[in-house]
């Protein structure tokens, strides 16, 4: 088949992980794959074919810099305009849309051809979770990366038929099994980006009933915006008020060799935010063999087995994420174990083999009902 993946943010976002790893592993797996995103760069090319096999269109909507979600959405009929021609001499088998703004383009694109939509949910904010649930009430069929993400369709009126539970993927290419881990005080480590529920406050509170622990916050420089920065620093005045400032590091910007050599020189990761729909990091932390302390929310709470590969606590709540981590901070046999058993079952279910061929039974289905 011939895969068109719409997304208007690729790079190291949650988001753009899934949308070029699931692009390589169609390719790896026999299909033809063509990223369709936004041009944020001026250098960047506007077509090229990547080492993985797949091409990468590159759409020029405004300037071409780095943009914010909002103001990339001014920009929809501009993208659904440029899918429809670029689409009209040779229409792709699926149109698989990632992020709501790529949604709304494509069924606005594919009204004329006979394209199936297939749509990955989006987690959006509440102005626009209207345009969410209209992108998945029109899409041929829908994939929730989480079972909780199931009941939120269901509860919108998204058929449950037309619903199936694909996680996302790990690359394992970048994972060696080495690790670099330091003696002394046990290192916690929370990846994500620094936006409105990250929950990092929540484990910066903890830790000031954490003894023997240091914890790193980064953000992969990919996930930056105007707003980051302020948000790294009130984290870092947050830790100085509650006299932790000393074993609490924020990193504002993280390339990729960063993050890996965190993941590496970790002893646990912590991630609470208040909502994650892919949990990507968690499972990268997982396929590192770092066991993972997680709110129970979204993907997460199907990631993270707890008391086998981790644990799970209530988002936002200090007294029992504080509790958890002075248990594992203080055993670290218990830590190797969920480290362990993390590893092997991100092999067994997030392995992106798996992932790739559940993800084209999926547009199977939308091409037989859209027969």
């Amino acid at each position: 088949m011939r895969i068109a993946l719409v997304s208007s943010r690729t790079g190291r976002t949650a988001r753009g992980t899934a949308v070029t790893g699931l692009a390589r592993a169609l390719v790896g797996s026999g299909h033809d794959a063509v990223v369709y995103t936004r041009k944020d760069a001026a250098h960047l090319a506007e077509r090229e074919r990547t080492e993985d096999g797949y091409e990468v269109v590159r759409v020029a909507l405004g300037q071409a810099r780095p943009m914010s979600e909002d103001a990339a959405w001014s920009y929809t009929n501009e993208l659904a305009r440029f899918l429809d021609r670029d689409w009209h001499e040779s229409p792709p088998d699926i149109a698989h849309t990632h992020g709501t703004m790529a949604g709304l383009a494509a069924l606005l694109a594919t009204r004329e051809q006979k394209v199936p939509v297939v749509h990955t949910h989006d987690e959006p904010d509440p102005e626009r979770e209207r345009v969410e649930r209209l992108v998945c009430r029109h899409a041929g069929r829908v994939v929730a990366t989480s079972n909780d993400q199931v009941t939120g369709l269901c509860r919108i009126g998204v058929p449950r038929s037309r619903i199936t539970v694909v996680p996302a993927g790990v690359d394992d290419r970048e994972i060696t099994g080495t690790t670099e881990r330091r003696p002394g005080l046990v290192s916690l480590l929370g990846i994500g980006e620094l936006r409105s529920g990250h929950g990092f406050d929540t484990v910066v509170a903890a830790m000031a009933d954490v003894r023997d622990a240091r914890l790193v916050i980064a953000a992969p420089v990919e996930t930056l915006d105007r707003k980051t920065s302020q948000e790294a620093n009130r984290l870092r005045q947050l830790a100085v008020q509650l006299g932790v400032g000393d074993r609490v590091s924020v990193v504002g910007a993280a390339t990729r060799a960063d993050v890996i050599g965190l993941l590496r020189s970790a002893d646990l990761m912590v991630t609470t935010p208040r909502q994650d729909p892919a949990g990507v990091f968690a499972l990268e932390a997982m396929a590192h063999g770092l066991p993972v302390v997680a709110s129970a929310v979204g993907a997460l709470a199907d990631a993270v087995v707890d008391g086998v590969t981790g644990r799970l606590v209530p988002p936002g709540d200090v007294p029992a994420l504080a509790l958890t981590l002075r248990e594992l901070v203080a055993n670290s046999t218990r830590r190797e174990a969920f480290g362990i058993a993390g590893a092997d079952r991100v092999r067994a279910r997030y392995g992106w083999t798996r992932v790739v061929n559940d993800t084209v039974l999926v547009y199977r289905r939308a091409q037989f009902v859209h027969a």
